[in-house]
Formats: C-alpha cells, sequence, structure tokens
C-alpha cells in the first residue's frame, strides 16, 4: 500500500497549488493562460483520485486493534459478559463519527442505513488470550478515491491523543459534538471495569495509529466530555466570501455582516466544494452549535456547514 501515501501527498501538494493560482485567478479574472493551467491541474487531480480509488479498493477494510488491561484481563482470560458493552459503545463511538464525516448533523433511518452499509463494522476476531479484539470496517472508498472510515478513524485518534481538557474540547468539531455520547459511554464501561486499553490502527500512509488510554488517560477524557452542555443547533443564512475552502473537510467564510464562521463541512459537499474557489462569493447555511464546559466556564462554536452555492 506503498503508492496510497505517495497518491494522498500529490493530491495535496496539487491541490494546494490550485488554490494558489485561483486566489490570483480572481484577481485576473481575463488571464487565460491561469486558467489552462487551474483546468490542468484539477485534471491531474481527478486521474490521481482515480488511481486512490483503485488502491483503497484492493485495501478492503481497515482493522483496529482493542488490547484490554486490567485484573478481569488477567490469564488471558475476558469475561464474556463484558464484551458486549464495551465492543457496543466503542463501535458506536465510531460509527457516529463516521455519519458526521459523511452527514454533518443530518440523521434519521436512511443515513443510520447507508453508515451502516459504507463501512460494515465488524467484530474480525479475538487475539491470543482472549483479550485483544479485532474489529474491522470495509474500506469502502467513494468515487474521488477518500474512505469514510479512514478519515474516521484519523478523527478517532486525534480526539483520544488529546494532551489536556481545552484540546478535547477543539477535536470535538472532527468528531461531531453528538457523538460526545457515545465516547462517554464508552470511557464509562472502561472505568466501570476498571480496564486500561491499547489501541492500535495500520493506516494506508504507511504509519501506525495508537492510543495507550491509561486509568488516567480515560477518567480525563470522561470527566472533560461530561462537563460538556450543548445548545440546540441554530440555523444561520449567510451571504460571504470563501477565505478557505480545504478538500479535507475545513471551511473559511466571511460574511456581508463582518462575521467569520470557520468550521467542518460533510463529506457529501465535497463533489459541490470542488465547484468553488477561494474568493467567490458564495451564499447558504450554517448550523451553529455552542459547546459549552461547565467545569472551566469556557464555550467554544461549531459551525457545520449544510449547503453552499454561488
Amino acid at each position: 500500500m506503498a503508492s496510497i501515501k505517495k497518491i494522498t501527498d500529490n493530491i495535496s501538494q496539487l491541490s494546494a497549488v490550485v488554490e494558489e493560482y485561483s486566489i490570483a485567478l480572481n484577481k485576473e479574472t481575463q488571464n487565460f493562460s491561469l486558467k489552462i493551467t487551474i483546468d490542468n491541474l484539477k485534471s491531474q487531480i481527478d486521474d490521481l483520485q482515480n488511481q486512490l480509488y483503485q488502491e483503497n479498493l484492493k485495501r478492503e477494510k481497515e482493522i483496529v486493534q482493542l488490547r484490554f488491561k486490567g485484573k478481569v484481563a488477567r490469564f488471558g482470560t475476558f469475561p464474556l459478559a463484558l464484551v458486549g458493552g464495551l465492543t457496543n459503545s466503542f463501535s458506536n463511538a465510531v460509527f457516529n463519527t463516521s455519519k458526521y464525516f459523511q452527514f454533518g448533523n443530518k440523521g434519521g433511518v436512511k443515513i443510520d442505513t447507508i453508515i451502516n452499509e459504507t463501512i460494515d463494522l465488524r467484530l474480525e476476531g479475538i487475539g491470543k488470550g482472549s483479550t485483544i479484539f479485532y474489529l474491522s470496517a470495509k474500506t469502502s472508498p467513494d468515487l474521488f478515491g477518500n474512505s469514510v472510515i479512514q478519515s474516521s478513524l484519523d478523527n478517532v485518534f486525534d480526539l483520544l491523543n488529546s494532551q489536556n481538557p481545552e484540546q478535547i474540547i477543539d477535536n470535538i468539531s472532527i468528531v461531531g459534538s453528538r457523538s460526545i455520547k457515545y465516547y462517554s459511554d464508552f470511557f464509562e464501561e472502561l472505568n466501570k471495569d476498571d480496564l486500561e486499553l491499547d489501541l492500535t490502527w495500520h493506516t494506508p500512509n504507511e504509519t501506525v495509529k495508537s492510543w495507550e488510554g491509561t486509568k488516567e488517560k480515560i477518567l480525563s477524557l470522561y470527566n472533560t466530555l461530561n462537563s460538556i452542555k450543548l445548545s440546540e443547533p441554530e440555523e444561520i443564512n449567510f451571504e460571504g466570501e470563501i477565505i478557505t475552502l480545504s478538500l479535507k473537510g475545513r471551511f473559511e467564510i466571511f460574511s456581508t455582516d463582518k462575521e467569520r464562521f470557520y468550521g467542518t463541512f460533510p463529506n457529501e459537499l465535497i463533489e459541490q466544494i470542488k465547484q468553488l474557489h477561494v474568493g467567490d462569493f458564495c451564499k447558504g447555511t450554517i448550523l451553529k452549535t455552542i459547546i459549552f464546559n461547565s467545569a472551566t466556564g469556557k464555550e467554544k462554536y461549531e459551525y457545520i456547514l449544510r449547503d453552499i452555492d454561488i
């Protein structure tokens, strides 16, 4: 899978160049040479995305290893009664992170079914000694070669590896505020069973992502997430200028009301986003949620782009 890293690196580099040239074109709208260059670069990106799609099809699935440690996991055995609660709470967290990545705050039976079929989370196997569980999920690349589960697992590990409560709050925006409950349930299960956890995933980019879930880290994550209160999402209609549009799911818009909106957009908007450029005047709808940390008295805004057009 060495080629996946090379392909994704090339896509990122070319996308950055396209953004730079698009900014220049916005100032020189009649520069046809620049237009041709941008079109050629976009064609190269399309070819690379098709290569990424083919390579991720070969990968087939992602495997996550959960190694439980604690008194109940001694002597290479594990209580059967605890298996369901732990694997269900973890899979619920991953599932809802995937749903947020693909659809934002949208929900419903149809969307749940789509995510279930896309990632197909399964207990793949049990390791030696019965204290290691292997969970699998389908790689399922989209037409641009991107995998919902790969991106979601990246976000899961970013949240878990938060270094302090402030960073935990910041990383909620990448897993979605509605996913908080499911992570809290998982940490509660670990706390209740007096367990520690080593989590490992061999990524397609030749790296291994891991998390050493000590009792202290698990308790810190649990306490921080439990101190969070969420407002009801507020729908904001906007008109303004595109400052940033990243294919990694980030946006920044400066509205005609002199407000700056910075947040994430769901993967389902990616095809539409690819038609837009930095500097374009746009309009659309954003969902705003206030994330309030009752332990510190601090609040943070979560902005999710629901729709956008020029």
